[in-house]
């Protein structure tokens, strides 16, 4: 009888700790899910708030994603497709090859660098070359100053000739 009740005694025990690490793991786990993942660049916070416009709907917020991964690119329309071009291509790509989850999980961002050009039409019809997946945004030039410089994201206005002028999302040192 006493081997009986001492492996009644461990398995009752054991039944315990399992039941007890099940629900501190799964406590844990949704704990962790619902933190926010710490993005730095050189100890340097990466990201922020913004308030832009949508080529399509108009004012959009960074909360209006929360709960996917941003897949954020500063660009221009006016930039050669070998550059602005090939990345939004490849983030529309990267983002459809998600499946059936990809508008759940991750949604591809264009910011415009050149909103003295780029209207919200501009904007539509090229986000329209890279399918439908491509979320583009534009703003004062000031809103646009203000999210590259939250998401570490340089550029530089070169002027050119009869008031022309381009962009250039990796500055010069």
């Amino acid at each position: 009888m006493k081997q009986n009740e001492r492996d009644r005694f461990f398995l009752l025990v054991g039944l315990a700790i399992l039941a007890v690490s099940s629900i501190c793991g799964y406590v844990g786990y949704r704990l962790f899910d619902r933190a926010p993942v710490p993005l730095v660049s050189y100890g340097n916070p990466v990201g922020g708030s913004f308030r832009l416009v949508n080529g399509a709907d108009g004012s959009v917020l960074d909360t209006d994603f929360r709960g996917r991964w941003m897949l954020i690119y500063f660009g221009y329309t006016h930039c050669p497709d070998t550059v602005c071009g090939a990345t939004a291509k490849a983030m529309a790509e990267g983002v459809a090859a998600l499946g059936r989850e990809r508008s759940r999980l991750a949604v591809p961002i264009f910011i415009t660098l050149d909103p003295m050009r780029d209207t919200a039409e501009d904007l539509r019809t090229y986000a329209l070359r890279f399918g439908t997946q491509l979320t583009v945004m534009t703003g004062s030039p000031k809103m646009i100053q203000a999210v590259a410089k939250e998401y570490h994201a340089p550029y530089v206005r070169h002027e050119g000739e009869n008031g022309d002028y381009s962009m250039d999302p990796r500055p010069r040192s």
